[in-house]
């Protein structure tokens, strides 16, 4: 598949769009010649088989933007242009969002600084002797690259292993724990050769997302896709339709014959082996990728940790949050770091007003710089209002990608709150002064994911620590 031509630089009336997450993969897939350079509509038709169906969401302002000029310009986060989109349609969608199609344009296009020797354009791997791929993770067992290898070899062919690194990943531990344990695997007795991807982070096993598989896998080269026995159980009725359409492409999906027992351990199991110190089974790791595992998995009292504090204004938490710190401090070795609300007012978010916008991107700056100290494996206290659901779930995520999170509802009653309010803000708040207060004529969402709850209503700040510290033990991030 060709790669998109390049195209000149974005001009200044051109909307523009910047990209995040899973769009940055699909862009950079794009960009790379291992699908068709250009944003589609999925299909509508639920049987329809397609190998990729990918449109841009932006916001529909944006979206009519980009209608009328008949381009968009493609941003980095940090806002480098990566490419146009020729427009060819814009959809109205839900909630303010607005779906375009069209041609992608190279313009800078990315450039990649992890991974440089696993990284290749699709015309580097194109040869005459046949090529076997198989998709692989950190936690694709040995018995699964041993089968692919066998059937490689009784094919006469190479084995290809194609490592999915999401784009934007780059100084993300997890996303590249593959690649460095491909480098350890032991050598197969046929030509063998591993190569990086960017890879959405959504993309799974189902018939389309395996059709999407197999099309990178032919613009890489290979003539079959090898993939375990559940995935082609787990294909059902639609098993024949999918084979077909690879094969259309010029990919023949094939079974490796293992057992489901030796294709089967989940995250949450591997995670238990390292941390009870277990020895892994003989099918999932050759013994220096055991080790090497081992050797990278940080236990849950030793990783990174973020303890977020959540509730009214004068509910207590910043004082609970204080007293969290000194007590962790008396019995850690990781470093503590105390995000406390005024300081980081003064300091991260100076400018900043109290309107519902200003307050949602403090919190979500605490929520970037508690992930910087998680992923450090330090421990990140923080103790915003932070009364939006949807706000505090994006920090969660944003943290959990490099450690641990925990959430604790400081759920003081609104009535008690006021009683304590030493600065008259309630009493403003009531009378208009204050527009958009917290409780008052702002909602707090009361959290339904919090690991701890606690009311300080009339308990010691030393009594409401220690239901904090019992949580901390009971989710395994610190010692009893």
């Amino acid at each position: 598949m060709a790669s998109p031509p390049d195209a000149p630089s974005g001009s200044v009336s051109t909307p523009q769009h910047t990209l995040h997450g899973d769009q940055l993969s699909w862009l950079d897939l794009m960009l790379s010649g291992l699908v068709e350079p250009a944003f589609v509509l999925p299909s509508t038709n639920s049987r329809k088989l397609t190998a990729t169906g990918a449109s841009l969401p932006v916001d529909r302002e944006v979206g009519v933007q980009a209608a009328s000029a008949g381009a968009i310009d493609l941003l980095d986060p940090e806002g480098v242009t990566l490419a146009t989109v020729e427009v060819s349609t814009v959809e109205a969608g839900n909630d303010n969002v607005a779906f375009v199609t069209g041609r992608v344009n190279k313009v800078s296009g990315f450039s990649h600084l992890d991974n440089l020797d696993l990284r290749a354009t699709a015309p580097e791997l194109h040869s005459d002797r046949a090529v076997v791929a198989l998709w692989t993770t950190a936690l694709s067992p040995l018995s699964l690259r041993r089968g692919a290898a066998a059937l490689a070899r009784d094919r006469d062919a190479s084995l290809l292993e194609i490592l999915p690194v999401p784009t934007g990943h780059e100084t993300s531990h997890a996303a590249n724990l593959a690649p460095r344990l491909a480098r350890l695997r032991e050598t197969v007795s046929v030509a063998h050769r591993a190569v990086v991807v960017p890879t959405p982070n959504a993309l799974g096993w189902s018939a389309n997302d395996l059709l999407l598989r197999a099309t990178i896998a032919r613009a890489l080269g290979a003539d079959v896709l090898a993939v375990s026995p559940r995935v082609v159980a787990d294909l059902a009725d639609r098993r024949d339709d999918v084979v077909g359409v690879a094969k259309s492409i010029g990919v023949d999906l094939v079974a490796i014959p293992v057992t489901d027992s030796e294709t089967d351990l989940s995250e949450e199991e591997l995670t238990r082996f390292l941390d009870d110190g277990a020895q892994l089974p003989d099918w999932f790791a050759e013994p220096q990728v055991a080790e090497e595992l081992r050797r990278l998995h940080r236990p849950k009292q030793d990783a990174g940790l973020t303890v977020l504090l959540s509730g009214l204004s004068g509910s207590g938490k910043s004082t609970v949050a204080r007293a969290l710190a000194v007590r962790l401090l008396e019995t850690e070795f990781r470093t503590i770091s105390l995000l406390d609300g005024d300081v980081v007012r003064h300091h991260l978010s100076k400018g900043l007003g109290f309107a519902r916008a200003d307050r949602d991107t403090n919190v979500r700056r605490i929520g970037f710089v508690a992930s910087e100290i998680t992923k450090a494996g330090g421990i990140a206290i923080a103790c915003p209002i932070a009364p939006y659901d949807a706000t505090r779930r994006d920090v969660r995520a944003m943290v959990e990608e490099h450690g641990g999170f925990v959430l604790v509802h400081v759920a003081t009653p609104l009535e008690e709150c006021e009683r304590r309010d030493r600065k008259g803000l309630y009493a403003k708040a009531r009378t208009g002064e204050i527009p958009e207060f917290t409780g008052i004529s702002d909602p707090y969402e009361v959290p339904t994911d919090a690991e701890v709850v606690i009311d300080t209503t009339g308990r010691t700040i030393e009594d409401c620590v220690d239901d904090v510290m019992r949580g901390l033990v009971t989710a395994g991030y610190v010692s009893a």
